[in-house]
């Protein structure tokens, strides 16, 4: 007698099972796309990379503009001395 009783059920268990299977592929493949399409690591990691060059740009800067900065004090310098030679020269000698 259960096995006429369990026979009466199994008409009504497959869809339950199809509709199981389906949700189940259909998470499967949303949690699949999610994993693909999310790059923020990624980009996270892009943007750390375009940091760093921008500090080495930066520090690279730096130093050129403290070079020019040096040269340019040493030539007022020396522009100084002479301009103050040939004004003695022009009025004490």
């Amino acid at each position: 007698m259960s096995s006429r009783a369990f026979n009466k059920f199994i008409p009504a268990f497959i869809p339950l099972i199809f509709e199981l299977m389906r949700h189940f592929r259909r998470d499967m493949n949303h949690n699949n796309n999610i994993r693909k399409t999310d790059k923020s690591g990624a980009k996270i990691a892009n943007i750390e990379h375009f940091m760093v060059r921008l500090e080495k740009n930066i520090q690279q800067n730096r130093d050129t503009y403290m070079a020019i900065a040096n040269r340019l004090t040493i030539w007022l310098f020396i522009n100084s001395v002479i301009l103050i030679a040939i004004l003695l020269k022009l009025f004490l000698f």
